[in-house]
């Protein structure tokens, strides 16, 4: 308070002086206040209890600065936003989802849903030294080293845990009205921010530029985040030099300060056992010098007792307490604030400053042209008009936002970021900073059936929106396969592929009985188009060349079926449409959403006797109807149907175990069968299940399923009917679900457990 009493005795003399002169209106020359508000990651929501109580004695902020957490409070506080407005931001986001890398799965293209439910390690490469040069590796900070003039593989290494795409979405949603390059001194309260350039190892202070990207910069903690690459400086967090800046916010003009330090300033070493603590620590005591120079410069200093609360609680419950220790400690500096309130209001008036509400600015806004740096154009734009967004079209602000998201959502790039240029109607600039299209990914999985299995698939070129691609995909377990497959992308219009694919499937494997058991090879090719009119759903059409070759039949076992079992070898030309969709929002726990498919094939026999032409139908439908914040109820069905005569063993209708496919193609979960069963040549599957949610990511769930096969539509024709029930628990974990299902069936009355950890392949 010493810094401003010679304001005050200033403020009173002029009073004086000007009431002696008669003068009839009052002259008030008050002092300009600075907020300061420092970083502290999740520990940031107790900015928003002080500017509450900011707001309720009227105190007018003329200038804000702060660093990380404090810059994004500071942001929303400059443009507008109230303290009960930001407080209803933090509690409603999905913070798992902001401080991931992943968009939500009902924005991602079908393929790229598919294979993040198989696989947990992603390790991007290169396979050409000449590429070295290239912005985006350099970027990523990765250094090749040559070898003459030869080329190898070299594995990506990752500037951040975090590429913080979703962080930059919502803050670019949220100070949408202020989307363009501007002076932040033009906002309703002037602001600025403090980031560090990792490139000369000093504090950056953000004053103009793209708002959104300048709070990036500021919470871009090393080693979590990606930094921001922005003309030759690498920015991250501000808090490594400058975590709180007053020097900044006295230098944009303010005369009075008040700041919210939220640094833990002692420890003790019982405290640093974790990696979270002791790098918060390291970075704490970085800059601790212009820390203290700039806390002795501060008016009234709020210091929220935080050290109880995790750096990273970002949910609900700490966020809440954060508020109101923040509110309850500002309190405390209650007297301090009123003598600022009277510097402020020498008439006695104390109210809150409003301003225009930041989302004012239009919800339909006019494209004239599409600008688009770090891509080729042609290949991103026919995706834009997918989204709606063209030059000369009217959009709102959700289809740009959904947009975006969308074209993140591929996998190509790491970061996607768009700015409105101009006044209305607006120039879109998309700034797109491409991945490695080069892939290596491994999938894990344990189970009570394969013991262990490993998925693995190295692609070339995988990520590219057009062009040639290759991939080899092998699944390494008792029943293994192999496949490689060519591709051209055109992204307007559809891409093709081709593949070779061997499969050794040993169905003997823990059958409950010595019956319908064999062994087979299959060789297949295929060639077919996929992603036909759109990405949001799998419609293929091609066709597919089978050889099978099957071995240990215990031929005896199958006079009661229809399918023709003779012959060793077989050879198929198949013509098929297939139609898939997933809407689920998540993999394996969704809930909400659905899943369907259709698929038609007509299979024509090449050579020999005893074997003729016919067709497969096949279609299923699943969805999430919930019953409650914790409960759902899972319907599904399955009907698959075979039309003509002579139907060989390899297209046979087979049902069994937990993962569809795992020993046939064309093969049905059924929980209470393990390995593979023969149904007829019509089948229809029905299964419910019950699931409740235990506590946070551990679910039980009540599975029953019913099959009904026939031979054909008659009362006379062969058919059977199998019940199955299951009880399984289950937890969600990171690298994929680990479960324990006991199950029953009444096709072999007895008890059975299933056991399985890892992703489904």
């Amino acid at each position: 308070m010493k810094r401003f009493l010679p304001i005050l005795l200033l403020l009173c003399l002029t009073s004086v002086v000007v009431r002696a002169q008669g003068c009839t209106d009052t002259l008030f020359l008050r002092p300009k206040v600075g907020l300061v508000l420092s970083g502290g990651s999740a520990r940031g929501a107790a900015h928003v209890g002080v500017i509450r109580l900011i707001e309720e004695m009227g105190i007018p902020i003329d200038y804000v600065a702060g660093t990380s957490m404090g810059a994004i409070i500071g942001a929303l506080y400059s443009i507008g936003y109230t303290a009960d407005e930001m407080d209803s931001l933090l509690m409603a986001q999905d913070w798992k989802q902001l401080l991931s890398n992943g968009v939500p799965r009902t924005m991602q293209p079908y393929a790229q849903r598919i294979a993040e439910q198989q696989y947990q390690i992603n390790i991007p490469y290169i396979d050409n030294v000449r590429t070295e040069n290239s912005a985006r590796y350099r970027d990523a900070g990765i250094r090749v080293s040559k070898r003459g003039n030869g080329t190898f593989l070299k594995a990506m290494a990752r500037p951040g845990l975090i590429d913080g795409q979703n962080l930059s979405d919502k803050f670019a949603e949220l100070t949408f009205a202020y989307h363009d390059s501007i002076s932040y001194d033009c906002l309703p309260r002037p602001f600025a921010c403090v980031a560090t350039d990792l490139v000369t190892s000093r504090p950056v202070v953000l004053e103009r530029g793209f708002l959104s990207e300048a709070i990036r910069a500021s919470m871009s903690i090393p080693g979590v985040f990606y930094p921001v690459y922005k003309d030759s400086m690498v920015l991250v967090d501000g808090g490594v030099m400058n975590n709180y800046p007053v020097d900044v916010v006295r230098r944009m003009g303010a005369d009075v300060v008040i700041g919210v330090d939220l640094n833990t300033s002692r420890v003790e070493a019982d405290e640093l056992h974790s990696f979270a603590s002791i790098f918060e620590r390291l970075i704490s005591t970085m800059g601790v010098e212009l820390r203290e120079r700039n806390m002795s410069d501060t008016d009234v200093l709020i210091l929220p007792d935080v050290g109880d609360f995790p750096v990273m609680g970002f949910d609900t419950l700490s966020l809440g307490k954060l508020i109101e220790m923040g509110y309850a400690t500002a309190l405390q500096s209650r007297p301090q604030l009123d003598s600022i309130a009277l510097l402020c209001h020498t008439d006695g008036s104390v109210g809150s400053v409003l301003y225009d509400h930041p989302e004012s600015m239009d919800e339909v806004i006019v494209i004239s042209d599409i600008n688009i740096k770090g891509y080729t154009p042609t290949d991103l734009l026919p995706l834009l008009s997918q989204y709606g967004i063209e030059a000369g079209n009217a959009i709102t602000k959700e289809m740009l936002f959904d947009a975006v998201k969308r074209i993140y959502g591929l996998g190509t790039f790491s970061s996607v970021q768009y700015h409105l240029v101009g006044e209305s109607p607006y120039t879109l600039e998309l700034h797109v900073a491409s991945n490695p299209s080069n892939q290596v990914e491994l999938g894990l999985r344990l189970d009570s059936e394969d013991a262990a299995a490993a998925l693995l698939s190295i692609g070339i070129d995988r990520l590219r929106l057009s062009g040639p691609k290759l991939d080899f995909t092998t699944r390494l377990s008792v029943n293994p396969w192999v496949m490689v497959r060519a591709a051209y992308a055109w992204p307007d219009v559809a891409q093709l592929n081709a593949s070779v694919k061997y499969w050794f499937s040993d169905v003997n494997r823990f059958y409950d009985k010595n019956s319908h058991a064999f062994s087979y090879h299959y060789y297949g090719s295929d060639i077919y188009l996929s992603n036909l009119f759109s990405l949001n759903y799998d419609l293929r059409l091609g066709a597919r060349y089978d050889y099978f070759l099957v071995r240990n039949l215990v031929r005896s076992e199958l006079s009661a079926y229809s399918y023709t079992s003779a012959r060793s070898r077989d050879s198929y030309t198949n013509f098929y449409l297939q139609f898939r969709g997933d809407l689920y929002d998540a993999a394996y726990f969704p809930t909400r959403g659905y899943a369907y498919g259709l698929e038609a094939a007509y299979h024509i026999k090449n050579r020999g006797r005893g074997a003729s032409n016919f067709w497969s139908l096949q279609g299923d439908a699943s969805a999430v109807v919930p019953l409650g914040s914790t409960t759902a109820l899972l319907p599904a069905f399955c009907v698959r149907s075979l039309l003509g005569e002579d139907i060989p063993l390899a297209y046979a209708n087979v049902m069994g175990g937990y993962l569809p496919g795992r020993y046939m193609r064309q093969q049905v979960p059924f929980v209470g069968i393990m390995g593979v069963e023969f149904m007829e040549r019509h089948l229809a599957l029905l299964r419910m299940e019950l699931r409740q949610r235990l506590m946070s990511d551990t679910y039980l769930s009540a599975i029953a399923n019913y099959a009904y096969s026939t031979d054909a539509f008659s009362p006379s024709a062969a058919s059977q009917s199998v019940w199955g029930l299951g009880l399984a628990l289950s937890y969600d974990t990171t690298v994929g679900p680990l479960s324990l299902c006991g199950h029953w069936s009444d096709l072999h009355h007895r008890f059975g457990a299933y056991f399985s950890f890892g992703f489904e392949f």
